[in-house]
Parts: C-alpha cells; sequence; structure tokens
C-alpha cells in the first residue's frame, strides 16, 4: 500500500514545530469521527522506524491518555521502548516527551527528543498554541473537503442512472471507493441476493444474482436495523468484519460505508469499501444518499422502470 501523504497546511506546521522544538519527531494525530481511534496524519521526524499513518486507540499508551484525558503531558526522562507510544516500530532511544490534545477531544499533538531536558515550561505552552493553530487549519481542510463532497454529490443527484450497477458505480467514484455490492433481501423471505456487484479484483465465487442463505455479517445487520452505517475500522466488530459471510471473496479496504434502503418489493443494503478518508463526508450524508436512492429508484411512481420489472420478478 502506498504510504499515505499529509496535508500540505498540516505538514507545514508540523515542519515549523519540528524546527522550534529541535524535535526528533513532531507528530500530528487526529481522532476519527467517534474520537475512538487517532491516525497519525502529519510528521516530521529523523527516525526511519515511524510508521506513516498508523493508528492509536483513544486512552491507549502515553498518546492515547492525552487525547482520552484531554490533559498534557510532559515526559523528562523517557525510559521506556518508544514503541510503546505507537508510532515506532522500532525503539528510537528518545530520552524526553511532550504532547497536547487538540481542542475538543480532536487529537494530540507531540515532540519528543534525545536531549532528556528539551521541553521548558516556555515551549510547554507554545505547544499548547500549536494545538489550536492545528486544529483551526484542519477545520478548514475539512471545511474544502465537504464543500468539493457537496459539489460532487449534487452532480451525482442530478445525474440518471438506468440500473443498481450504474448507480452503485457512480456511488464508488463520489466516495472515492473501490468496490461496491448491493444487497436484495425480499419480504418475508429469509435470504440475500447480490443484485449488483463492482470488484475490480475480480469477485470468485460472488456474481449478480447469486442467492446467500445465511443471515449474517454486515449486510444482514443493515437490513435488520434498517440503519446506513459508517466503519473506518470494519474489523473492530467481528459481526461486521464481513459483509455477506466468513472468508468471502472481497477484498474490503479501511472504510466502509453501508446504506439501507427499502423498497416495495423488499429492501436493499448497498455496501461501498476502500481507503479514502472520510474527513471529507459532511455528518449526516449517509442519509442524504439513501433518501436519493430510495426516491430515484424505488418510491411508489418511480420513472425508472427497470426497477419496476426487477421487483416484480422478485415478488416472493
Amino acid at each position: 500500500m502506498d504510504q499515505p501523504s499529509q496535508p500540505a497546511c498540516l505538514n507545514h506546521l508540523i515542519q515549523m514545530v519540528s524546527n522550534f522544538f529541535d524535535a526528533h519527531t513532531a507528530a500530528l494525530l487526529m481522532a476519527n469521527h467517534d474520537r475512538s481511534v487517532l491516525r497519525l496524519t502529519a510528521w516530521e521526524t529523523l527516525s526511519p522506524h515511524l510508521v506513516p499513518g498508523c493508528e492509536i486507540k483513544t486512552g491507549q499508551g502515553l498518546i492515547g491518555w492525552v487525547a482520552k484525558e484531554g490533559k498534557n503531558l510532559h515526559v523528562t526522562r523517557f525510559s521506556r521502548d518508544t514503541k510503546t507510544l505507537g508510532i515506532y516500530s522500532e525503539d528510537a532511544h528518545i530520552k524526553a516527551f511532550l504532547a497536547a490534545p487538540l481542542p475538543g477531544s480532536r487529537g494530540v499533538i507531540m515532540v519528543d527528543s534525545k536531549n532528556r531536558y528539551a521541553f521548558p515550561e516556555k515551549k510547554q505552552r507554545i505547544l499548547n498554541n500549536c494545538a489550536q493553530v492545528a486544529l483551526v487549519l484542519y477545520s478548514s481542510l475539512v471545511h474544502e473537503e465537504e464543500l468539493n463532497f457537496y459539489r460532487a454529490c449534487h452532480q451525482w443527484m442530478t445525474t440518471e442512472f438506468p440500473g443498481p450497477e450504474s448507480a452503485l458505480n457512480g456511488l464508488l467514484r463520489l466516495l472515492g471507493m473501490r468496490s461496491g455490492l448491493v444487497i436484495f433481501k425480499p419480504n418475508n423471505i429469509e435470504r440475500l441476493e447480490i443484485a449488483a456487484l463492482i470488484h475490480p479484483a475480480g469477485t470468485g465465487k460472488f456474481k449478480k444474482g447469486m442467492i446467500i442463505k445465511q443471515m449474517n455479517g454486515l449486510a444482514a445487520w443493515i437490513l435488520a436495523h434498517k440503519q446506513d452505517i459508517l466503519l473506518d475500522r470494519p474489523g473492530a466488530d467481528h459481526h461486521k468484519s464481513f459483509i455477506l459471510y466468513p472468508d468471502e471473496p472481497i477484498e474490503r479496504g479501511s472504510v466502509v460505508v453501508g446504506l439501507f434502503q427499502p423498497a416495495r418489493c423488499g429492501s436493499f443494503a448497498w455496501i461501498l469499501t476502500g481507503d479514502k478518508k472520510t474527513r471529507g463526508l459532511p455528518k449526516g450524508v449517509l442519509d442524504l444518499l439513501a433518501a436519493n436512492l430510495k426516491a430515484r429508484f424505488f418510491h411508489m411512481g418511480s420513472d425508472v422502470k427497470a426497477h419496476g420489472a426487477w421487483c416484480k420478478t422478485h415478488r416472493p
């Protein structure tokens, strides 16, 4: 997998922080949408062992503690193996560590050094200021990405699609995902059917029209709970770690989007997966997309005749 890129504005800030603090490593870790995980977003380091794009659970280790408690942490006699910080693959032999939380539990900015007394009190206060600047820059970046997404979303919503596969392909492009499935469950029948499927790497045993009798996995969860879902750690919950059944021939990415859509003849789960960052997805966008799919294809009086015919052939 390619090394994750750093947003330019945040990278410039971290370079400045690294130079000012004379740090071995300066890094910014941003929280995901539910504040459960921190991701290394921008960094400047002298170490060959830093892990770009690594993740740390909130509350895990020193960096996770800073995020959870919302408090600064300064260690002047760092004697641990630095792998315990969660950002190194090998011990970097640092002697001092300083971290500050971003406002609103949005992330952590940190520096470390091989000089034991590298971070006097004045520098600790300055790192707090840098945390505030980092949040402003990150919020501006997210706002710009959200505006770009809304422009693309408007184009998708005003484009006509003749069937679920073309609509799925449009959704994949809109969300920047790699693979997707549309799963259909008929009314009053405990089975699933693949209504559409797009997977560039090939699907093996998965085929359009395939019947699945196992009612578990992410698709079954979406249909049973009638909920949209966004997972940026899809393996964290076993029942959501696969789409239809364990060891299925679909390569999931680090992000999974699931949309629930009711229909006259049953219900549908639209599932998309890839490695696209989720920070540019506006709050409530899943509801917007699911509502558009329902109105576009399966609402009473829809002008998409293909779906009316498709539903007739799938009546119990």
